[in-house]
């Protein structure tokens, strides 16, 4: 899988690659990450500047439509073009499943006061948003993304099962205990103990259920939107 990322910041796609199983699925080549920079493809006069002052005046700069076209433009790739921005959809795990079926994905990061309008009208086909929060750049959003997209590659994690099950939509993984059985008072449920697997395997569906429940509970809460912790 293709992965490509407009950025003012190319060194961060580069460190996420180079621990744990992202460095270990980039060696097996299941995905590659090809930062493209920004400023390259600035206005020549501007001297490598993307952004500029909004027309109707306000605070902080607009990144221009501009340089993001010509560096689309560069791709020469066929792929859905993502742009990470607070009034996107919700990314949820069915995009992720989604975006880990295709051969590439363009990830389009937001910087300072937000992008011209025409990006988001005219040059992308999507428009994503991790959460009700404000971030300082797109690209801890884009790398969110990555991760949630690339794990779900084939041979990616260390074990299937773990990759099928843990990104299920409706499902929150039950509590995970480890030795020592007791620390400080503070003791591991019994039945976890028990060498019992049939009550085992029902204590963690129950427990899986109510932790389910409880954070649809949340969200509900905060007027029917999702709002990521």
């Amino acid at each position: 899988m293709e992965i490509f990322v407009l950025t003012l910041f190319p060194e961060r796609y580069r460190h996420y690659t180079e621990y744990g199983l992202p460095q270990k699925a980039l060696k097996k080549g299941l995905f590659s990450i090809q930062p493209v920079y920004l400023p390259d493809f600035a206005d020549p006069a501007r001297k490598g500047r993307i952004d500029d002052t909004p027309y109707g005046g306000g605070p902080g700069m607009v990144v221009q439509v501009g340089p993001v076209d010509r560096a689309l433009a560069s791709i020469g790739r066929d792929y859905p073009v993502v742009l990470l921005t607070p009034r996107g959809e919700p990314f949820r795990q069915s995009l992720a499943e989604g975006f880990a079926r295709l051969p590439g994905i363009v990830l389009v990061c937001g910087y300072y006061e937000g992008v011209d309008e025409r990006i988001a009208s005219h040059l992308v086909t999507e428009k994503l948003s991790l959460g009700d929060f404000v971030l300082g750049s797109g690209d801890l959003a884009a790398l969110c993304v990555i991760e949630a997209t690339t794990r779900l590659l084939p041979e990616y994690m260390g074990s299937e099962e773990s990759a099928i099950v843990e990104s299920r939509e409706d499902y929150v993984e039950y509590p995970q205990y480890s030795r020592p059985a007791d620390y400080r008072g503070w003791k591991v449920p019994e039945v976890l103990l028990s060498g019992d697997h049939g009550r085992i395997a029902a204590w963690r569906a129950e427990q899986s259920r109510n932790a389910l429940a409880e954070k649809e509970k949340r969200a509900w809460g905060t007027g029917g939107r999702i709002q990521y912790e």
